[in-house]
């Protein structure tokens, strides 16, 4: 990367332009109509221009984070702004990502997991980071806000969804590759309960909307093994019979036992829930 090299008037007028506009992610498709001043042509040599100078960092066709004028080595924008950015709409950052957002874990996760609405939408890394979207339908579009996070070094604030706690639990319950393993999502609720970071009275009423009734199964086990009374409210909607689900959809379940309680295999070590009491 050459930044640092003389931008041009057309350049320079530009980034202006992205600056007060507090666009720290340059989008095509959703940013053209507010560069009037560019036609099409210009706008493409003057993109090209400020990326082989360093300028612009390009992630992937039509979206480049713009790198603020005052910025000075090895800057990054914040991952969260990135995903904003690049995110088919509607979005929010869940699993991993939300539980170290909400400080519900001491793991530093080097990814960013967007469950998305939209039409499938491929990996990508940039500055260091793997982005995923993970397609969910309509019914697990709830229980996230809005959350204002600074970009261009200060210079722009930028609305991002994140889950709320609550929602990051269920998801990674949900699938729990995508929130570093089983053990560490029980003690992300062990430690959002002490913590009161989670609502146990928003987190039932958000489990009892999920629409997968696998996560409720396993989180009221938790719960019950937390000593957490209001678990009990969970149980009028798990499933009663047919085969229960594991506990750890990755661990095997040979030798699992069944808790009649909850309908779940206990394919995990009690070992687990003693490490966080």
């Amino acid at each position: 990367m050459k930044r640092g090299l003389a931008v041009g008037a057309a350049e320079a007028t530009l980034l202006t332009d992205l600056e007060r506009a507090e666009i720290p992610v340059l989008s095509l498709p959703r940013h053209r109509s507010l560069l009037g001043d560019f036609d099409d042509v210009g706008l493409y040599k003057t993109i090209h221009r400020l990326v082989a100078k360093g300028w612009l960092q390009r992630i992937e066709s039509g979206k480049y984070v713009v790198v603020p004028r005052a910025a000075r080595g090895g800057w990054h924008e914040h991952p969260f702004i990135i995903a904003a950015a690049i995110s088919p709409a509607p979005y929010y950052i869940s699993y991993w990502s939300a539980l170290s957002h909400h400080d519900l874990t001491e793991q530093l996760p080097r990814g960013v997991f967007v469950a998305a609405l939209g039409g499938r939408k491929r990996a990508l890394r940039f500055q260091g980071w793997e982005y995923r979207f993970i397609h969910r339908a309509q019914r697990s579009f709830y229980g996230f806000q809005e959350q204002e996070m600074v970009g261009l070094n200060g210079a722009a604030r930028v609305g991002v969804a994140i889950a709320d706690p609550e929602k990051a639990i269920l998801d990674s319950l949900d699938d729990e590759t995508l929130a570093g393993g089983f053990a560490e999502i029980v003690k992300a609720i062990h430690r959002g309960l002490i913590d009161e970071v989670v609502s146990i009275n928003r987190l039932v009423e958000y489990a009892l909307r999920y629409p997968n009734r696998a996560v409720v199964a396993r989180l009221g086990y938790i719960l019950t093994r937390d000593a957490v009374p209001a678990a009990a409210e969970l149980r009028r909607v798990i499933r009663k019979t047919g085969y229960p689900p594991r506990l750890s959809a990755r661990a095997p379940g040979q030798d699992a036992h069944r808790d009649r309680t909850w309908n779940v295999l206990v394919n995990v070590p009690d070992a687990i829930f003693e490490d966080v009491a």
